[in-house]
């Protein structure tokens, strides 16, 4: 007997989604909504921290690397706030980065889990489910991963949404929503790394390819994981950078094209 995941069993939850890139709210944002979740965005860490003193959360999600205030640091703020109820918030760490023993450097840092990006809505479900002061045990049964197939989508292509589309409930408007926001956030981003290459920001470009390891694989952008990746770590480590601008241009080559292709499937206006 198959036993199906029943989306619907945690009840009305209210939880605080933290990430500064809007596609990745909107996807936590999409997906618990679904679950009947009331849920509430916050685009950096500082913004978490007014939140939770101002509202009683049932959990937060938070990003790591985030601009003004990040993930850690907002934790620590969080438990440190002089209400012992909120203090005490759940807080799961999202983050495209789980490095060996970095797991555990969230935890240290107040985190009570740690969930890798993209979302997979399974996995987020079993945390959520898993970190909920309340929730019952045993009122879910998880089923294996199964390998994401790319059967509606051409083998030539450079994207495949069955990610997105699999999260959509089969609400087309969302499907679009993502595609349009990949759009128009891409072109910034692309210029940025084009920016820090040419004047040789190791740091800065090493974190804008961590940010794009999420965005590109929610849109199933597979032939560019292990460069995205690479330029991550060799800007970090302040290693083989003599390598990493060939590196580079790919990424910025494949995002443009993969930016072409959306244009023109979607109909979307230049």
């Amino acid at each position: 007997m198959v036993h199906q995941t029943n989306y619907k069993s945690l009840g009305h939850r209210k939880v605080l989604v933290v990430d500064d890139i809007e596609m990745n709210q909107q996807l936590a944002k999409h997906i618990m909504q679904s679950w009947g979740f009331t849920v509430d965005v916050a685009a950096n860490g500082r913004e978490a921290v007014e939140k939770v003193e101002k509202n009683t959360y049932d959990l937060v999600l938070m990003d790591i690397q985030m601009p003004e205030m990040d993930g850690m640091q907002a934790t620590e703020s969080i438990r440190r706030l002089k209400d012992a109820a909120k203090a005490a918030t759940p807080i799961v760490a999202l983050t495209a980065n789980l490095l060996n023993g970095e797991g555990d450097r969230y935890l240290q840092k107040g985190m009570n889990d740690y969930l890798p990006k993209p979302l997979d809505e399974q996995r987020l479900f079993q945390l959520v489910s898993k970190n909920l002061v309340d929730c019952p045990d045993s009122i879910f049964i998880l089923e294996p991963l199964q390998n994401e197939t790319a059967e509606s989508i051409p083998t030539e292509k450079l994207y495949d949404l069955t990610m997105i589309h699999g999260l959509s409930g089969g609400d087309e408007s969302f499907i679009r929503q993502m595609v349009e926001l990949f759009v128009d956030t891409m072109p910034g981003s692309v210029e940025e790394m084009q920016t820090t290459l040419e004047q040789k920001q190791w740091d800065a470009l090493g974190k804008l390819a961590h940010k794009l390891k999420s965005t590109t694989g929610s849109m199933g952008m597979d032939s560019i994981k292990d460069e995205i990746r690479a330029v991550e770590q060799n800007c970090k480590k302040n290693e083989n950078l003599e390598a990493t601008p060939a590196l580079a241009k790919k990424v910025i080559l494949v995002i443009n094209q993969t930016v072409a292709q959306l244009k023109i499937d979607f109909s979307l206006a230049n």
